[in-house]
């Protein structure tokens, strides 16, 4: 406590989590050391090596723990964190694949994966913030104070990037941790200067790594995929070098940052522009990304542009069209505008709870045709005739109310405080808002899950008046074939073939 002084409560609710570093105190070298050079923490991950990335990370973060409270000398503690950097970071990569993407709220497996991956992001942090608040008393350590402020800042982005793959609101103070960072590189003049590893040749700016965020959260996290977030992270990886901060605005606006304030990348009126404001000028990836849309329109292979070899030409050029208007100098027009609203909507997530909500009754889907059971024998005695479908009312559906924030002529923004059923990414679900008799079809197109833990969900309309039906593959024998399953026909005009909404899976 007479070292450093610190205050950090966290319970998976990053609005409580702080930690303040005392700037008036420096490091005081304990007597006994957790390690003392980079030749004992070698030896350390040579004992200490497991296959579970969960367990590699909780080992990793008690040796950062043991090693704030007994830190070696400073150029030691700089190596030692060097020689730790890449293994910790194979094992966040791996933790992340637990809950990158996943349906919101997280499951307990999934938020403490989440949550453990947040805590190893903080130690790190808080080790070279430590460091560089000694290297500014230090003249021993100012040569390698572009590479304190770089890995402060690595740090810092790698905590954001944690929070847009969970799809979770990233924190003011978050923000304004990161802008300092890069502020303090620009003020000194370490922004464009290389920092290369110990155990690889590659260098990185301060540059690159805030850039690199920063096109990550341009690019709207919450309404991609998985696979597509993967993609957007390595081409904002590929080109954040090329993206330019200047400190002018033109006159028509653009994307800019504020240095001094804990928001993340907006649009900037020519009026708003400040000292500290620094405008994000993508012109030279907008001309990468539509180079790549032509030659993948020309026959070529999202590897041979430097795509990568785990995506598609079709799946590699949407999503480069996405980013492009995502990562562009003009402004954002959306074809239908929204209009603030509010009142209350009922929900429907689940497949047979939906059809059950549009035909007022449920499909019996658990018997195959001509399967002759003793309910159907009871129902010829008694009525002369079996009926697929159970007596099940619609007033006892169970729907969730949630809360209308704005709506368009295609979708809905919605939110909901409390427990309830999770939702994914393109799920469909049933709508009805307040004084609708009937519900409508929708797909979920992003959700982010907020600081107060409050779910935030944009949902988008199909296009038609729904209809309960049910559909089975045609089978060569009728005795022996499937049963019938749930779906959804969507008709869209008198003499034209309504469109169908199967289940996942069926094609």
């Amino acid at each position: 406590a007479s070292r450093f002084v610190i205050q950090r409560h966290y319970a998976g609710n990053f609005d409580r989590d702080r930690f303040i570093l005392d700037p008036r105190r420096s490091i005081l070298l304990a007597s006994r050391p957790a390690l003392a050079d980079p030749v004992s923490c070698e030896k350390w991950l040579e004992k200490g090596r497991v296959a579970d990335p969960g367990q590699a990370c909780a080992a990793f973060l008690g040796l950062l723990d043991q090693l704030e409270d007994a830190p070696p000398q400073a150029d030691a503690f700089i190596d030692i964190l060097e020689t730790l950097r890449a293994p910790v970071q194979a094992a966040l990569e791996e933790v992340a694949r637990r809950f990158a993407g996943r349906a919101l709220p997280l499951a307990p497996t999934e938020q403490a994966a989440f949550v453990q991956s947040c805590d190893l992001w903080l130690a790190q942090l808080r080790a070279w913030r430590r460091l560089l608040r000694a290297a500014s008393k230090n003249p021993a350590l100012a040569p390698e104070r572009a590479r304190l402020v770089q890995r402060t800042l690595e740090c810092t982005a790698g905590l954001l990037t944690t929070h847009l793959a969970a799809r979770h609101e990233i924190a003011t103070e978050h923000w304004r941790w990161l802008h300092q960072a890069y502020a303090l590189a620009e003020r000194e003049g370490l922004a464009e200067i290389p920092v290369g590893a110990l155990d690889s040749e590659r260098t990185l700016t301060c540059h690159a790594a805030y850039a690199r965020v920063l096109l990550l959260h341009l690019a709207n996290p919450a309404a991609l995929a998985q696979r597509e977030f993967g993609w957007a992270q390595r081409w904002a990886r590929r080109w954040a070098g090329k993206l330019r901060l200047s400190p002018t605005v033109p006159d028509q606006g653009g994307l800019g940052v504020d240095l001094d304030a804990g928001s993340p990348p907006r649009w900037i009126a020519a009026s708003d522009t400040k000292a500290h404001t620094r405008r994000l000028d993508c012109g030279p990836i907008a001309r990468s990304i539509h180079g790549r849309i032509k030659k993948l329109t020309a026959g070529e292979t999202p590897e041979s542009l430097g795509l990568g070899r785990d995506c598609t030409p079709l799946a590699a050029k949407e999503l480069l069209a996405t980013l492009s208007r995502s990562w562009s100098d003009a402004p954002q027009i959306r074809q239908f505008p929204r209009r603030s609203c509010t009142g209350k909507v009922q929900l429907v997530a689940r497949f047979p709870e939906i059809h059950q909500a549009l035909a007022g009754t449920s499909l019996e889907t658990t018997n195959t045709p001509w399967d002759y059971s003793q309910r159907s024998m009871e129902q010829i005695h008694m009525f002369q005739r079996t009926s697929p479908q159970s007596a099940t009312p619609a007033e006892t559906l169970a729907t969730e109310t949630w809360e209308t924030l704005d709506e368009s002529a295609n979708g809905f923004r919605l939110r909901r405080n409390g427990p309830g059923t999770r939702l994914a990414h393109r799920q469909l679900v049933a709508l009805r808002p307040g004084g609708a008799e009937q519900f409508i079809l929708c797909e979920i197109r992003w959700l982010q899950l907020g600081e107060d833990k409050v779910l935030h969900v944009g949902a988008k309309a199909l296009p038609g008046l729904p209809q309960a039906c049910a559909v089975r593959p045609r089978a060569a024998n009728a005795l022996t074939g499937p049963g019938w399953v749930h779906a959804f026909a969507l008709p869209l005009s008198r003499g034209l073939a309504p469109n169908l909404v199967l289940p996942v899976g069926w094609y």
